[in-house]
């Protein structure tokens, strides 16, 4: 008799497999047939990590730094992010207000899980990144999503906020530069946010990793602006993996109050123990020596993104709002369902990777269909080839 499996859990039976990964996957699968794919799908920056990094990380190596570190962090990195959190936003957090771990998606995961229990709801706004929700509901918790406006550019507001707060909500995870649209949160509507929190007693996690790519004025950046009047309801996320195209060294690191990063401190020290310490060392580095390629890369991708949204007006079935942030673009693509003979975007992505060779991630794995998630994170020629793919297809269909 032939035993039956062991079963799997009930918790990953419930969950998806990261969307994002899937189409990179695919996209890999087909590149090795010798297709030629342009992949509109990964998130990373194109740019090779800078070279004081690798050097650092090079000394780290010779020095004999390739040990178990604190599981905070070694604090020679935990007081660098400290000093230019001061020098940048004005803040006045101790290194021990700061906490390293193994890239920004694992520090939000062990957040969910210090944070949130059974019967907690927590606020999203849509269109998210793909693992806001699951990392919640490995919790137990419940999201609360919150949809968004296209006609205004995908913005989360304080209104909406206080739709989520009379649903039951008690915390609420933002993301701004906005991982898929690339929306930013200008100034006036962040301080109006931060009244809500205020007035609602919510905590605030503020997924901060696009940071470095904001494109206007007049948009906000960080929430650690507030830092004085939501000191203790305000959790800054943020990695060195987009700003320093370090994502495979996977360095993200919080800010917040003590008592929450102890309990975190506390769940990395029996899951990874701590990131790799060369990686620590080299984060440093990126902090004290690479922050010039940080505005080489802002432009780079400014000059992009406008490329982009120029093509777009000449691809018939597409529209798109503007990316204030971040290296994403989220068009409409409902125009050409009819023509393509499909009905989502799910259809429409996987149509368009078979016929046109170009890799999108469709608009359901973020919260909205009838859109796609377009990366302009790869060189202007690739760029211009795939959206020039794109336009055949459009008009074909």
């Amino acid at each position: 008799m032939t035993p039956k499996p062991f079963p799997i859990a009930q918790r990953v039976s419930r969950m998806r497999e990261s969307p994002t990964l899937a189409v990179m996957m695919e996209a890999k699968r087909l590149k090795s047939q010798g297709v030629d794919v342009i992949d509109f799908g990964p998130g990373e920056p194109d740019f090779p990590t800078p070279e004081p990094i690798c050097r650092a990380a090079a000394a780290a190596i010779s020095a004999g730094h390739t040990h178990y570190t604190d599981p905070a962090g070694i604090i020679e990195l935990r007081q660098a992010i400290s000093a230019w959190h001061a020098e940048h936003h004005g803040t006045d957090y101790d290194a021990s207000e700061v906490l390293v771990g193994c890239g920004a998606k694992n520090l939000l995961f062990l957040l969910c899980l210090a944070l949130f229990e059974s019967g907690d709801r927590v606020a999203l706004f849509s269109p998210y990144w793909v693992s806001f929700p699951e990392q919640i509901r490995l919790s137990e918790a419940e999201p609360v999503i919150i949809q968004t406006d296209p006609e205004t550019g995908f913005v989360p507001t304080a209104a909406l906020l206080e739709t989520a707060c009379d649903r039951g909500a008690r915390a609420v995870i933002l993301n701004s530069p906005c991982n898929p649209t690339g929306a930013t949160i200008p100034v006036e509507e962040m301080d109006r946010i931060v009244s809500v929190i205020e007035k609602r007693n919510l905590l605030l996690i503020s997924d901060e990793c696009y940071e470095a790519f904001v494109y206007t004025e007049e948009e906000g950046g960080s929430f650690a602006r507030f830092h004085r009047r939501i000191r203790d309801r305000l959790i800054i996320v943020n990695s060195f993996s987009k700003k320093f195209a370090m994502t495979g060294w996977r360095v993200g690191y919080l800010l917040g109050p003590e008592e929450i990063l102890r309990a975190v401190r506390k769940l990395q020290s029996h899951d990874a123990t701590h990131t790799s310490s060369i990686s620590q060392w080299a984060a440093v580095a990126a902090i004290q020596e690479a922050q010039g390629s940080v505005r080489a890369m802002r432009e780079e991708f400014r000059q992009r993104r406008d490329l982009l949204l120029k093509a777009f007006k000449k691809i018939p079935g597409i529209s798109c709002s503007i990316p204030t942030g971040a290296f994403y673009a989220f068009p409409n693509l409902e125009g050409l369902y009819r023509g393509a003979g499909v009905s989502s975007t799910a259809e429409l992505s996987a149509k368009i990777l078979r016929e046109a060779r170009v890799a999108t991630v469709p608009g359901e794995a973020f919260g909205r269909g009838g859109h796609v998630r377009i990366s302009y994170a790869l060189s202007r020629d690739r760029l211009l080839t795939g959206l020039d793919r794109l336009r055949q297809f459009a008009e074909s269909v």
